[in-house]
Order: C-alpha cells, then structure tokens, then sequence
C-alpha cells in the first residue's frame, strides 16, 4: 500500500472552512518519544484538522509511540525507520514518502529535521518549507555552509521568545522578517490519584518535602546539580528533603554514583522514564529547574498550571519565564550553594510560595496556552500558501 492509499485511509482531508483545497502540512521529526519538540508536535497536531489541515507527520527513525497513543494521536504517522547514524539510505526513502504525500507545506524540527528533513523537501519539490528552532546548533565551518544554502529555500523559522529570535537572526544571518515567534503550548496536567495514593505509589513519606525534576539525564538538565544542592541541604539541617528524578538518559549511571558518594542516595527516588510524569505533580512540593539552558521550557508551564512552586537556575533567556519572587524562585547563579539557597527560601516560606503559584498559573495561562499556539500555527501556515496556490 502506498503512503498516499494509507494517509487517505487514516484521516479524512479537511474542508478548508475558507474555501478551497486543504492545505497540506507534514512535519518532519526525529521521533514523537519524550522532549519538548516531540510534545510540540504531539501537541500541536491533533488540532490542526479542526482549522482544515490536512496533516501528517514523518518520523525519520522509529516513533517509539505504543499502539494506543499512536491511536489516540489520530494523526497519520510515516516512519522511516532509519536505523542508525550510518543509515545513509534513509534519505533516499524521505524524498520519496515526501513525494507521495505531496504537501504544501513541509515543517521541521530538530536536528534531522534542520538538515536531512529541509533538503530532503527541497529534493521532493514540497513548495514551502518552514523550520522551527528548539535549540542552539554546533558553529562549524561546514555546517555554517550548509545552511546559508537550506536558509535561503526557508519561508520560515520559528523560535519561542524574541530573545531567541534576535539571536537566530545575529548567529545564522537569518533577517528577522522571516523569523516568527510562536511560544509553545502545554495542557494543564491532569492527575487521576490523590496526594497520598500518589505518595505511597512512589515512597516519598508523609511529611517529607519532595523535590521534583522530571527530565532527560543530559548534561543539559543538570541533574547534578540538584543532588549537590541536597546534600548542601542536608549539611544546614534540612534533612526532610527528598529528591524525585524521573527520566532516563545518558548521565543515569553517573547520577547514581554521585548520589552513593555523596551519602544522599536514600533521600533521591529515581523513577525512571515516566509517560505520567506531569500527572505526579500533587505528590510534589518544589518543581526543580537546575538547566545549564533552555528555549521554550514545557516541563515550567505544566508545573505552573499544575500548581507546582518552582526554583530554578538563572538560565540565559530565563527571565522571559520567570522572576525571583514573582513567579518562582531563581537562584543568584548558577553553582549548588546558590541553587541551594533557592530551594531553602521555597521551603521556609508557605505564604510566599502559595502567592508565587498564583501568579505563576496567571502567567502560563497566557503564556503557554494551547489555542494560541494553534491559531498562530495555523495564520502562518494560511499566509505562506493562499487557497489559489495550494497542490491539488
């Protein structure tokens, strides 16, 4: 059966309900398993039909979705299954699913996305082209080449801040009229079990205060960080502190060792990779963010719409989330004496933490609300491609 036969097959193409053919959208991604872009997508999606998009979605190697959340997504999903870094064949089956589905639009993320996915569309002759930055690329020299050639067959770029914005276009020479700022969109998380069910489930007791850091195990996310910080905590008489990592990744095994060195291991959980991770927020007490940086936090917003206090490093590009007092509790810098120091302010103070949530679920109301996201998704995607020039 061929790609067209099963996107037909999955999905009825939307009527535009401005008139003309659907305009066609396939997004281009690396999996659909787990970080931020990946929930964009996820996210994003599922709303698009509503608004009279036909989309789709490529995922360059395996989607690592179970059958019922591929069900649930209700989105026709393409895998190209390529099987490793040394799978230089895979491109080849991207140009041609491309051509089959025949979109007007072809949006990217990610690194794959950035360079295999973008040329890949040029290949396949898909008319627009547009590529979302979740993050920072590696400056070299032939990479740098590479992309003054894909930037000039790009519509569009999308970044999450205007900060981000201003440095795309300063790093990659990217003029700003072709760059849009869209903030992502999260859904307030919705937990089915009590504080206490979820308490005893995860064997964090009663009366401790739980801090929590769901997050892949990178460099990135810095989950070292937050284990020095419990010890500092420890050290100056806060022994009820407990620590709850859920995630997997690289740094895991590390992360262990550094916990047994630093005599802590029986006051940190680690959880593993949890599909439920948001839904555990009533469990918690402290929402932990120790990043060495972020773009566009998702993690942040569902523990604020969640009503989840957080502390969290002073990460370039923070302050367009958040404000030490305001709407959370930002450490001075970046070191675990300081980040510890956020953490025992959080702790000692219910009054000011309980008025932090409040301002903090106002913010990501409006922040990282959902409908935004699709709307403006959706005014871009209409502006690039008129119903007179879309593929029939």
């Amino acid at each position: 059966m061929s790609v067209a036969s099963l996107t037909s097959e999955l999905v009825q193409a939307p009527a535009d309900p401005l008139g003309g053919p659907p305009l066609r959208v396939v997004h281009i991604v690396q999996t659909l398993k787990s970080g931020g872009a990946e929930t964009l997508v996820r996210t994003l999606c599922p709303r698009l039909p509503e608004h009279g998009i036909d989309v789709s979605i490529v995922s360059i190697y395996d989607d690592n979705l179970e059958p019922l959340e591929r069900a649930t997504l209700g989105i026709p999903i393409v895998g190209i299954k390529r099987a490793g870094r040394t799978d230089f064949g895979f491109f080849g089956a991207l140009v041609r699913v491309l051509r089959e589905l025949r979109p007007d639009i072809a949006h990217c993320h990610l690194h794959s996305g950035k360079y295999a996915g973008r040329a890949a569309a040029i290949r396949a002759g898909v008319p627009v082209i547009v590529f979302t930055e979740h993050g920072d690329d590696l400056n070299d020299p032939l990479r740098f080449a590479i992309n003054r050639y894909l930037h000039a067959k790009t519509a569009r770029f999308i970044t999450f801040t205007q900060s981000q914005r201003q440095k795309l276009a300063r790093a990659e020479g990217v003029p700003e009229s072709r760059i849009v700022v869209i903030p992502n969109g999260v859904a307030a998380p919705v937990s089915r079990s009590s504080r206490a069910e979820l308490r005893a489930a995860l064997d964090i007791p009663p009366e401790a205060f739980a801090l929590y850091l769901p997050a892949r195990m990178t460099a990135q996310k810095n989950q070292s960080l937050a284990l020095r910080a419990l010890a500092m905590l420890r050290d100056t008489g806060l022994p009820d502190c407990l620590l709850v990592l859920a995630g997997k990744g690289p740094d895991e095994a590390a992360l262990r060792a550094e916990a047994v060195r630093l005599g802590i291991l029986s006051q940190v959980r680690f959880l593993g990779f949890r599909s439920d991770a948001a839904e555990l927020s009533p469990a918690m007490d402290l929402f932990l963010m120790p990043s060495r940086w972020e773009k566009m936090p998702l993690a942040l917003g569902e523990a604020m719409l969640a009503g989840l206090p957080v502390a969290t490093t002073p990460w370039a590009g923070s302050a367009d989330f958040v404000r030490d007092g305001e709407t959370a509790f930002v450490a001075v810098a970046s070191g675990a004496e300081a980040f510890a120091d956020a953490i025992r302010r959080a702790q000692s103070d219910p009054a000011l933490r309980a008025a932090i949530v409040e301002r903090a679920r106002s913010f990501a109301l409006r922040r990282f609300d959902v409908d935004s996201t699709v709307r403006t998704h959706v005014d871009l995607y209409r502006s690039l491609v008129p119903a007179e020039s879309r593929r029939l």
